[in-house]
């Protein structure tokens, strides 16, 4: 039989770290497509209340787009200073 406490130590010590940068980017890429997303179907019931074509849908989709690459880059810019100050703080240790 096994010894027990293998199973204690297995429970005890997560597969996937909270932390892990590839939970950090996956996250950038729903709220990017997320906000795109927003601002199109904005678009899309803004042209049928007001009986214009698609001038909301095509001005407010570029607006999404463009906030939401503006938002995916402070994200990004973010967490590789992060990265950057953990590395420098390992180095110093």
């Amino acid at each position: 039989m096994k010894n027990p406490d293998n199973y204690k130590n297995l429970f005890k010590n997560p597969f996937l770290k909270h932390d892990s940068d590839w939970v950090k980017y996956s996250g950038i890429g729903i709220e990017l497509v997320v906000i795109i997303l927003l601002f199109l179907f904005l678009g899309i019931w803004l042209d049928g209340k007001f009986n214009s074509k698609f001038i909301f849908t095509l001005i407010l989709t570029l607006v999404g787009f463009i906030g939401g690459f503006y938002n995916f880059y402070l994200t990004i810019k973010k967490i590789n200073e992060e990265r950057e100050r953990k590395k420098d703080k390992e180095n110093t240790d």
